[in-house]
């Protein structure tokens, strides 16, 4: 038996802890009459992570794990152990080879038996999916650690580099529609689809540039080195199309700075149909007012006057 875990864990770890839940639910298990917590994943990256939480919060190292080892039939043994021996550490590993398994060095799992940690987990989760009241720092932990066992960035069709959709995949529907309420709470746009029908496979699609801004923002892909990268290329490659789709909020916030403009002056000065600067200034969807980059003041006479905000204004230095 391991070492026991207090009740309250410190605020300053409430990030590692959400991680060790995000990897267990997406990626991992919790027995129920053994009382087993396993991760199972191919990228030593999170193993290497969830070992470290389990270390930095729970006091246990990784020699009290057990290792195992799904492998290709034609794979090599000795290069398959030698690769996690360099990355996790040289420990007993058992092997297993099958026909399925496609990944070169295999799927990596770090076994332990603990009631009181088990417990713990399993509380944490159901914390989270129940809606219960967490710390931020809880929620965005569980977010990183989810995204890096499981999460997707898929590429576009005609420039690759930047991302069609960021995905949280799971089979069923309950946990991809907890997480989009967790994004949600964030301010992250996004909806549940179907993946997979037959398997009974959803996940949480997210798209547009301003949502994938802000996962970047909250460092939820950051625990993925690879997926960081191609994310921040992404992110890169996206503004010069974003620019494009915002000529004609730029050119009124432009206007705007240098003095206020009642909608007629708008028209006038935009020579745009009405219809589409009536969009730009009242839809809830519009750039302009979603994100308040605008807004009016009404008068006595019954004048109403446009004006750029301090997050407009914000927003026009970064376009310079």
């Amino acid at each position: 038996m391991t070492s026991r875990v207090a009740a309250e864990l410190p605020h300053s770890k409430d990030l590692r802890y959400g991680e060790i839940l995000g990897f267990i639910a997406g990626d991992g298990s919790l027995g129920k009459t053994d009382n087993s917590i396993a991760f199972t994943n191919s990228e030593s990256y999170c193993i290497g992570r969830m070992l470290d939480n389990f270390l930095l919060l729970f006091g246990i190292g990784r020699d009290k794990f057990h290792y195992y080892i799904s492998m290709p039939l034609t794979g090599s043994e000795a290069e398959v152990i030698k690769f996690w021996r360099c990355r996790i550490g040289s420990f007993n590993f058992r092997v297993n080879k099958y026909k399925k398994t496609k990944k070169r060095m295999g799927w990596f799992s770090a076994r332990i038996h603990d009631k009181v940690i088990r417990c713990n987990i399993k509380q944490g989760i159901q914390n989270i999916f129940e809606g219960k009241e967490v710390s931020n720092a809880i929620l965005i932990g569980f977010l990183k650690g989810f995204f890096a066992a499981e999460g997707a960035i898929i590429p576009g069709k005609t420039r690759r580099e930047i991302p069609n959709s960021i995905q949280f995949p799971q089979k069923g529907r309950n946990i991809p529609e907890s997480i989009s309420k967790i994004l949600w709470h964030f301010g992250i746009e996004n909806r549940v689809v179907i993946k997979q029908k037959k398997a009974n496979y959803y996940c949480v699609n997210i798209t547009g540039f301003e949502n994938f801004k802000k996962l970047h923002d909250l460092n939820i892909v950051g625990l993925h080195p690879e997926k960081a990268e191609k994310l921040e290329r992404g992110l890169q490659a996206y503004t010069k199309v974003v620019s494009r789709k915002l000529k004609l909020p730029i050119k009124l916030l432009r206007a705007l700075n240098k003095k206020p403009m009642t909608r007629p002056q708008i028209y006038d000065f935009m020579d745009s149909y009405p219809q589409k600067i009536n969009g730009m200034l009242y839809s809830k969807t519009s750039y302009l007012v979603k994100n308040k980059l605008i807004t009016k003041e009404f008068f006595d006479d019954g004048t109403i006057l446009w004006n750029i905000t301090d997050a407009g204004l914000d927003f026009l230095r970064g376009q310079e």
